[in-house]
């Protein structure tokens, strides 16, 4: 009881006076994404009763840098419709886009498929989710773009419900970008071989509201779901069990001789627990630790690292190197040492060494000193480095660098 009073006085402490996402607002908006997809798939001759699905969500990140509670709200859904529906047999992929598709991480290891520790794969697939705007964002967003590029890349997987979560279903253009638009003969044609549901009239199929907890009062915010499905859905057989038995069988796998008010401190107590035991997991045995960083186009693993000192620069392409340290070529540098990156056993340490080149920012957030701590956490795993600064050109001519390095945490060793 002591611990728990701790544990209970230290949450209301750190909440206190916070500006947060309210995850059971979306629920609702979550329930009529799952009846509208069960509806839609049926019309496509399928049945997600008796057959597998493949479930694909992407994430329209153009304004994950300015509304980060709207960048939560997406991945909440995804993760609360995966809870709602998805059974052992399922397959779940992470995309993102922008004014196109855009790699965030390795495509291969952002599809999972939930085998029978079907609860322990659930918590996986929130790992799949973007975090960051792409490198280098201008903002905006192509939804018929994206519908044409995911479409062809899923075109062989007939029991694919491709998700497509957005601030507006309404395309957005950025920079001086032309749009693709409803009537461009590539998205025409993806409307042969897939169906879009139709929902608003502004081309989302289906609204989802949320609200905002804050000091000041609730804010209420909105996103939108555009759904994709084949024009006829086919798939393989579930193996263990209709979907509805297996949900029901997690369902009922809950206590339930328990009040609702005693079972959410014990879940409370059981998820800090759970955190401590993968933090201790991740960071035990010194400098090591398991996982491993993905730094621009190199990957290094945890375990390998040395401790307090640098292990890897950032340079421009043609710097040999100093010492034994690893070079990370980054394109569009100069050929110079512009950062150094130590591993302290439990974060990434950033420390900029070039005259004319500052780090500026860490996920949007603007750093002070040049330099910048990176915590690892699997709920936040992608951390883009902006720098900037102006070097002597060709001919002695100003250029002006603005530069996004990439930095990425997996929980799988390199």
């Amino acid at each position: 009881m002591l611990t728990f009073s701790l544990l209970s006085a230290a949450s209301a402490q750190a909440t206190k006076g916070k500006t947060e996402l309210d995850r059971s607002s979306l629920t609702a908006g979550v329930d009529r994404l799952v009846g509208t997809v069960q509806e839609a798939v049926t019309a496509s001759g399928g049945d997600l009763e008796r057959q597998q699905a493949h479930w694909v969500f992407a994430f329209s990140t153009g304004h994950y840098k300015a509304d980060p509670l709207g960048a939560q709200a997406a991945r909440e859904v995804a993760t609360q419709f995966v809870q709602r529906m998805a059974v052992t047999g399922d397959q779940v992929t992470a995309r993102a886009w922008e004014m196109t598709t855009w790699e965030y991480r390795n495509p291969t290891a952002l599809t999972l498929k939930l085998g029978n520790d079907l609860a322990a794969d659930k918590a996986r697939v929130t790992n799949l989710w973007p975090t960051t705007p792409a490198v280098g964002s201008a903002g905006g967003h192509d939804t018929e773009q994206a519908a044409v590029e995911l479409t062809q890349v899923f075109a062989n997987d007939a029991g694919t419900v491709l998700i497509l979560l957005t601030n507006t279903a309404a395309s957005v253009g950025a920079g001086g970008s032309k749009l693709l638009g409803t009537n461009a003969p590539a998205y025409q044609g993806l409307l042969d071989r897939w169906t879009r549901v139709d929902g608003t009239q502004d081309g989302a199929t289906l609204n989802l509201p949320y609200v905002v907890t804050s000091p000041n009062g609730d804010v209420q915010g909105q996103m939108q779901a555009v759904v994709f499905v084949p024009k006829t859905f086919t798939s393989a057989q579930l193996t263990a069990s209709t979907r509805s038995v297996q949900l029901q069988d997690k369902a009922a796998a809950k206590p339930s001789g328990q009040k609702g008010a005693s079972v959410v401190p014990l879940l409370a107590l059981l998820v800090l627990g759970g955190a401590g035991f993968a933090a201790w997991k991740l960071f035990a045995s010194g400098g090591g630790g398991r996982g491993s960083v993905r730094i621009a186009e190199t990957t290094f693993a945890l375990r390998d690292l040395p401790k307090g000192k640098p292990f890897c620069v950032l340079a421009g392409p043609g710097y040999s190197g100093e010492d034994d340290i690893a070079v990370v070529p980054v394109q569009g540098f100069p050929s110079a040492r512009i950062a150094d990156i130590s591993w302290d056993g439990k974060a990434l340490k950033v420390r900029g060494v070039h005259d004319d080149v500052k780090l500026n920012s860490v996920s949007g957030r603007v750093v002070a000193s040049d330099s910048a701590t990176l915590p690892l956490r699997l709920d936040e795993p992608d951390m883009p480095l902006e720098f900037s600064g102006e070097v002597s050109g060709a001919g002695g001519v100003p250029r002006t660098i603005n530069k996004t390095v990439n930095v990425s945490f997996s929980q799988g060793d390199a």
